[in-house]
């Protein structure tokens, strides 16, 4: 029996931070934002060369857009909890993947002589206590498949109280056994130091044999340590070769980063053109982050042939998820009349959102400022659909004072 491997999401806010780095221009772009077929390949490698692309050179004339405070990259590391270290100012502009509240074992549990797998279907219902009760006597027998499900309830606290301890000891052991799903469950709480003491390279280790079975997110975490060195010998073309390793197989995460890699890596191997397929394929998967850099890309034609009626498309999708640097793009394009009809009531709309979530822009609040009240009142009842709260604006004192 196959199940989907559903592993725990991980993420450094040093190696996404670079999300909604950008030109400082919008342009055109083309490509519909239709799924890729699965036999498509990433482009050849394009030859080094400093300037631009011709669709980048033929592009429209420039309109102001700010880019976000770029961070250089490091570490793809999947932390387990977003809540387990505060972002930073920029962190908190930058959109990044929720890991998953629940987690389902990244196996089945085989069983000589059955076609069944009981305790991983009962996991599968939310039955976490008849999953323990029929995992826990095969796990005793030296079951590595049932011992790694009693890794996840007890790493998890399915069923029972969360004990990450546990966990580790009944992934180690499953690990002894050879089984490669758990070597990289065990490595992903020695990279964090959860339930056991941090110890990268011994996550490396973990992280290497998982990658043998090729497991995608330990393949990713592999790269960052690669990266950073930190447990690995520093190394950007490993990182880079594994990020594709991980992007081939469909991992999310690792497409995104592998696109930027290609963007703000060393510079002897970047390369727009396939950082624009990566950086496009994440986006068509859902990730917000390489959404709006895509559409920025798109704009611009870096990369990719230009269109800014798809680049605006890509902003507005970025943007209804709560994006608020898409908002504040999308503003711009409104604003401008560049890939949507101009519109300033929803250009104030969408600064009012992104506003509303900390984000600002000092071209646009003077477009703001400019609205007559009817056309203040009408972005704010617009700009309420996509933000909690949207400040009062602030009354000029000229106007009250005697």
């Amino acid at each position: 029996m196959s199940v989907p491997t559903a592993s725990s999401r991980l993420l450094a806010a040093t190696f996404a931070a670079a999300t909604l780095i950008g030109a400082a221009t919008l342009a055109r772009a083309e490509e519909t934002p239709a799924s890729p077929a699965p036999s498509e390949t990433a482009p050849a490698p394009a030859p080094p060369s400093s300037s631009e692309s011709p669709a980048a050179q033929e592009s429209a004339p420039a309109i102001a857009i700010p880019d976000v405070p770029a961070e250089a990259t490091a570490t793809p590391v999947r932390r387990r909890d977003s809540t387990l270290a505060a972002p930073s100012p920029a962190e908190a502009a930058t959109p990044v993947l929720t890991p998953p509240v629940s987690q389902k074992p990244p196996l089945p549990l085989q069983v000589q002589g059955e076609d069944a797998d009981y305790a991983y279907g009962a996991f599968q219902r939310g039955w976490y206590l008849t999953a323990l009760a029929l995992a826990t006597p095969r796990a005793e027998q030296g079951d590595s498949a049932a011992q790694t499900l009693l890794g996840v309830l007890y790493e998890t606290g399915h069923g029972l109280p969360r004990d990450a301890r546990k966990a580790a000891s009944w992934y180690d052991l499953a690990v002894s056994s050879g089984n490669k799903q758990a070597a990289g469950r065990l490595g992903l709480l020695y990279l964090n130091g959860i339930g056991v003491p941090e110890d990268r390279k011994k996550a490396g280790d973990l992280f290497e044999i998982a990658a043998e079975a090729d497991i995608a997110a330990a393949i990713y975490n592999l790269a960052g340590l690669y990266q950073t060195g930190e447990g690995r010998p520093y190394d950007p073309e490993k990182a880079r070769d594994l990020l594709e390793k991980a992007a081939d197989l469909g991992d999310i995460d690792a497409r995104f980063q592998l696109a930027q890699f290609y963007l703000d890596g060393p510079a002897d191997l970047r390369d727009e053109r396939r950082a624009a397929f990566w950086m496009g394929r994440a986006a068509r998967q859902g990730h917000v982050g390489a959404q709006v850099r895509y559409a920025i890309l798109r704009f611009n034609g870096r990369g990719v042939d230009p269109n800014e009626q798809e680049a605006a498309n890509w902003f507005e999708q970025a943007a209804k998820a709560g994006n608020p640097v898409a908002m504040n793009r999308l503003a711009r394009v409104y604003a401008y009349g560049r890939g949507r009809d101009r519109d300033v009531e929803k250009a104030a709309g969408w600064h009012l959102a992104a506003r509303a979530s900390g984000i600002s822009d000092l071209e646009l609040d003077g477009i703001l400022s400019g609205l007559e009240p009817a056309q203040r009142t009408k972005a704010e009842d617009f700009a309420k659909a996509y933000a909690p709260a949207i400040p009062e604006p602030e009354e000029d004192p000229t106007e009250t004072t005697p």
